[in-house]
């Protein structure tokens, strides 16, 4: 019998989106497959709904100091879920990298919003000065791969995406709700204001369609924008708010296309989400895109006419169907983190 397997996983500035939706899963999934693993996982006070599981012992946080008293302590067999690495060196450990606004140059960085440009840049500056406190990290392609070793320059880089996806017994609806859907929080770099602005010029030319949205409530132009095109009576944009992974699967089966118009990802999890579900992809012309999957359709997301004109044209015709291409590497990630002690096969 196999002795039991401590792992760390210190996620305690995970609060929403595709990382807790990874969090998430990681969690579940070496629960129910791995027994003999006992984690030990540190989360933000406002995730105390996560499931409570056996072999799970959570740690909830809420001030700032007790986060970074967590960070400058040594926790060895750890995963640093967060992008952001311990303060001290800690042994078989690693930091799991999903953000975008820590790989951009500075001089792209400045113009996002302010209050964005002082977080991720003083993050950048602490990553340099500690990646080294871990002994690898954990990325979802190639794209974010190359650009973290150049910008931090630390090379022990190991692409491990991994994803979880819905249950294809909710693909059960012959009659589609939705033409469209885009599930995704309201990040700048998220491509909301083009998206409303492409289907805005749809409502005036009197072009027919359905769209779901996911925006968070705090976000009132947004809103305020859906609702002024809403009352043109031409086009019906639900805003569904922030959903559960029940729920977005829910949404995949009752829409035809996901529509994807974000300017920079390193993944995309909707992208590998809705291919699984038979959905067709219609997606910003950019390298993340291709990484992920095989699109039905692309467009410039920075050109409000040519996202508007791909959305005529696939509500207009048939189109190829779109292919996924990527492989989920949970297991590999997980025979890393445990030395290959669970014989876990990669």
């Amino acid at each position: 019998m196999i002795n039991s397997i401590k792992i760390n996983i210190i996620a305690p500035n995970i609060k929403s989106g595709g990382a807790k939706e990874l969090l998430e899963y990681l969690i579940e999934y070496i629960n129910f497959n791995y027994p003999s693993i006992y984690l030990t996982v540190y989360l933000d006070v406002s995730l105390k709904k996560i499931p409570k599981l056996n072999n799970v012992n959570y740690v909830y946080m809420k001030k700032v100091i007790e986060k970074i008293y967590l960070f400058n302590k040594q926790i060895n067999n750890a995963i640093y879920f967060g992008n952001l690495p311990p303060l001290r060196k800690c042994e078989n450990s690693m930091v799991y990298f999903h953000n975008p606004y820590l790989l951009m140059p500075f001089k792209k960085l400045k113009k996002e919003p302010f209050k964005f440009i002082i977080k991720y840049f003083l993050q950048q500056i602490y990553i340099k000065k500690f990646i080294h406190n871990v002994d690898f990290v954990g990325c979802q392609n190639e794209d974010v791969k190359e650009p973290f070793i150049k910008l931090y320059d630390f090379y022990n880089v190991k692409v491990l995406p991994f994803f979880r996806l819905c249950n294809k017994r909710l693909n059960f609806l012959d009659t589609k709700v939705y033409d469209f859907c885009y599930v995704s929080l309201a990040h700048p770099h998220k491509g909301h204001n083009i998206l409303l602005d492409a289907i805005d010029i749809l409502a005036d030319k009197n072009i027919v369609l359905t769209i779901a949205l996911t925006i968070e409530d705090k976000h009132k132009d947004l809103i305020q924008k859906i609702d002024s095109i809403n009352k043109k009576g031409v086009v019906r944009i639900n805003n569904l708010g922030l959903l559960s992974k029940k729920e977005v699967c829910k949404l995949y089966a009752s829409s035809k296309a996901l529509i994807f118009p974000s300017f920079h990802e390193t993944f995309g999890l909707a992208l590998i989400e809705a291919v699984d579900m038979n959905l067709d992809v219609i997606a910003s012309n950019l390298n993340y895109v291709y990484k992920v999957v095989k699109p039905s359709l692309v467009f410039n997301p920075n050109d409000v006419n040519d996202i508007a004109q791909t959305m005529i044209k696939y509500l207009n015709g048939r189109v190829d169907k779109s292919i996924p291409l990527i492989e989920n590497k949970i297991e590999e990630l997980i025979s890393i983190m445990t030395k290959g002690e669970l014989n876990v096969q990669k």
